[in-house]
């Protein structure tokens, strides 16, 4: 640590307020003609019953006495509002598609009781309360349990004679009710000349899911079965490397002054990590997942080496010793292509070997398809379950695509929906990681500091940012002797003999941060990779700047190149003219806590325009349920600055920019530059909206707040310092009781 290196400040609990919160009513009413309503509604559940007897003997659900359909609420309505117009008449909400709109389920009997609570608020309002609020009711069949992939290959001129799709069930039925399902869709697919592959999975959620092949003309017949949910195309993983420009490098040693002992550890998820005997005491350890054939080591050591050496081309232009940052714990999960349901086991046994050991795990492989944007991937969702129950953090590649090829714009490619972000990236709890060029090249449709030609970009689910960040990889040249990776420093990459060849992608992008995050974990209390994940946020920028930006500038930025570049270094380290206070905490729905923060005097004496910044980033992590759709995460915290203002009360700072304080994500973060204002104790408060848990369940979050002196001539640290109310961190004090 040298001199403008120094340790944040950890925020105590004594500098903390705790305020009651009282839940806020939520009830509206409408101007509705119940004659006239209610005979809509009824029509509604007249489809619903003769669609349903029509499709009897075909259908997965006729052992079970359920009847299963959509209900959809008013514009501006919510289900999660609504949750007792839904169980006082009967109905379990099963899944949720969108604010508006669930797929429920109820008896026979209480359909027959749901149907004569209808006909009395048709003929004189009977259950007002709760009817006004349903704004029609219908059969869920059909095309709209397709996913958009699916649709765009079974509609296409020449659909395919046989399919690999996954039938996902109605969620949240008895085990009971899945077995007589279950029972009679094998009879179904045997009957439609399918073949099921594989075993049953279930998910995290317990919702059971059949990957099977079956013949395209047959789809209709599964999209009317009321027992299924969702129907997708089979996702498949693998790693694919270029080969075609190995150069043979001069003997490069590893740097001896380095205690790799004491190096952190990430986990490579991918085709197995082999590297030279000079770097094989990098390796921890080497596991394959127990039914994998293993994976040939290419796609999987060059990943390893990017989390390893950072960007090793740049350590080869002054020296041929190479300098290791972390340690590599090598998982051999890829074997050639592996569906999705194979995937997910292969993850969960390595996480469950290795959560102890390290709390990062690189994942640098993507499906081939862009995402379905309002519906959360089997994968994605699974990797956010394995998050909250085992403290792990994913970092994963956002996936590439291939319209340079017949592209020679980039903005066109960015304008096409097929370079969107590819499963698992996502999740919304894993930090997806998206590639940017590092240096110019003739034949390139990227310049350096744009978005790579390959690399697939945001919006992510339902409109969420992504990717979180992006690193520095190569580029892809198209000229006379076709497309091929130029050798530049970026594009580096070791192979298992030891070679160093030039490859690009987002799965080089994605180990880049890996490595990163690790570095930042060796200085946070407690190793916490909550804090580690928002110091790593607070401090990337992305590579170009917009004087007076406004939301669509930013939504722009952010969806290309997310929050930007990472800096370990800022992240790791205050300085004398930077000051950044951290804090972990819980937050439940009837509690608020006000963050107080020291605001140097020596910064508010100082004349002149736009003389400080202040920085929030507040990250949670909040429970998510795939059935719930748009709605699948159960809460977010809000984050606002207060500032000491006239007569020493606090006063709200109005942020000009909505973009990166999005509600329900899982990141909060804004920033303010002032001119002037006054010293002393200014506070960040933070409050937690749930959806759907009315429970006081504690929300884990991390919080980091910076305050900057823009001259970078003052030494505000000292002063905040001498106050001797906030503890340095640093790394021999690993523990602090909060």
């Amino acid at each position: 640590m040298n001199d403008n290196q120094r340790p944040h400040f950890w925020i105590p609990d004594q500098e903390v307020e705790r305020v009651p919160k009282k839940p806020r009513g939520r009830d509206k009413t409408r101007d509705i003609v119940h004659s006239e309503h209610g005979a809509k509604l009824s029509q509604g559940l007249q489809t619903v019953k003769q669609t349903l007897e029509t499709t009897q003997n075909d259908d997965s659900l006729r052992d079970v006495d359920l009847y299963v359909f959509k209900v959809e609420l008013p514009e501006k309505e919510k289900v999660q509002n609504r949750s007792n117009l839904f169980s006082k008449n009967g109905m379990t909400v099963n899944a949720v598609k969108d604010e508006r709109r669930a797929i429920v389920s109820t008896t026979k009997q209480k359909f027959q009781m749901l149907k004569n609570r209808v006909d009395a608020y048709t003929q004189n309002g009977t259950n007002k309360t709760h009817f006004d609020y349903v704004e029609s009711i219908a059969p869920y069949v059909g095309v709209e349990k397709e996913s958009d992939e699916l649709r765009k290959k079974i509609y296409h001129t020449s659909p395919p004679e046989k399919i690999d799709i996954q039938l996902m069930f109605i969620p949240n039925l008895q085990t009971q009710e899945y077995e007589l399902i279950i029972k009679r869709m094998k009879e179904k697919i045997k009957a439609t000349d399918g073949v099921i592959q594989q075993d049953i999975y279930y998910l995290s959620d317990n919702t059971p899911v059949m990957r099977v092949i079956i013949p395209s003309a047959a789809l209709n017949r599964y999209e009317n079965d009321s027992a299924v949910y969702r129907i997708e195309e089979t996702r498949f993983f693998n790693a694919v490397v270029d080969d075609q420009n190995k150069t043979k490098q001069l003997p490069i040693e590893l740097n001896s002054q380095v205690d790799v002992a004491s190096l952190p550890i990430v986990a490579v998820l991918d085709s197995g990590v082999k590297f030279n005997k000079q770097y094989d005491q990098l390796i921890v350890e080497h596991w394959k997942a127990p039914d994998s054939s293993g994976g040939n080591c290419e796609h999987g050591t060059r990943v390893a080496s990017k989390v390893a050496f950072a960007h090793l081309g740049k350590q080869l232009t002054t020296s041929q010793i190479l300098t290791p940052r972390t340690r590599i714990i090598d998982c051999n999960i890829l074997d050639g292509n592996v569906p999705e349901n194979i995937m997910i086991q292969r993850i969960q046994a390595a996480v469950d070997k290795y959560a102890d050991v390290t709390k990062i795990f690189n994942l640098s492989a993507n499906s081939s398809s862009p995402i379905d944007g309002n519906e959360m991937s089997i994968l994605g969702f699974e990797l956010d379950v394995l998050q909250l129950k085992r403290g792990v953090q994913f970092v994963v590649s956002a996936g590439n695509h291939y319209l340079w090829r017949t592209n020679t714009s980039l903005d066109k490619i960015l304008d096409d929906d097929d370079s969107k972000i590819a499963a698992p990236a996502d999740s919304m709890l894993s930090i997806v990681v998206g590639a940017l060029v590092g240096e110019d090249h003739q034949g390139s449709i990227s310049g350096k500091d744009t978005v790579a030609p390959y690399s697939r970009c945001g919006p992510g689910f339902t409109g969420s940012l992504r990717p979180d960040v992006c690193a520095y990889s190569g580029t892809i040249v198209v000229d006379e002797n076709g497309a091929h990776v130029p050798c530049d420093p970026y594009a580096l990459v070791m192979t298992p003999d030891g070679t160093i060849t030039p490859d690009v992608g987002t799965s080089f992008a994605a180990p880049i941060v890996a490595g990163d995050l690790a570095e930042i974990q060796t200085i946070v209390p407690d190793s916490n990779i909550l804090l580690a994940k928002t110091l790593l946020y607070q401090y990337a920028q992305p590579p170009i700047q917009v004087a007076k930006p406004q939301d669509d500038d930013l939504n722009f930025i952010h969806r290309l190149y997310g929050r930007g570049i990472s800096s370990v270094a800022s992240s790791k380290f205050s300085s004398p003219s930077r000051v950044t206070f951290v804090r972990t905490g819980t937050l439940n729905r009837l509690t608020k806590e006000r963050v107080k923060i020291y605001m140097p005097k020596i910064l508010a004496s100082k004349y002149g325009k736009n003389t400080a910044r202040v920085t929030v980033t507040c990250i949670s992590q909040p429970p998510v349920d795939r059935t719930k759709g748009s709605e699948y995460l159960g809460a977010y915290v809000g984050a606002s600055l207060k500032k000491i203002g006239k007569h020493g009360k606090l006063t709200p700072v109005e942020q000009p920019h909505k973009e990166g304080r999005r509600k329900w994500d899982v990141c909060n973060q804004f920033s303010k530059v002032f001119s002037k204002f006054n010293a002393g104790d200014w506070q960040v408060w933070l409050e937690l909206f749930s959806r759907w848990d009315d429970k006081v369940a504690d929300i884990p979050y991390a919080l980091v707040i910076t305050i900057e002196d823009l001259s970078g001539e003052l030494d505000i640290y000292n002063e905040i310092q001498e106050q001797n109310r906030f503890q340095e961190i640093d790394t021999f004090r690993l523990k602090i009781d909060s």
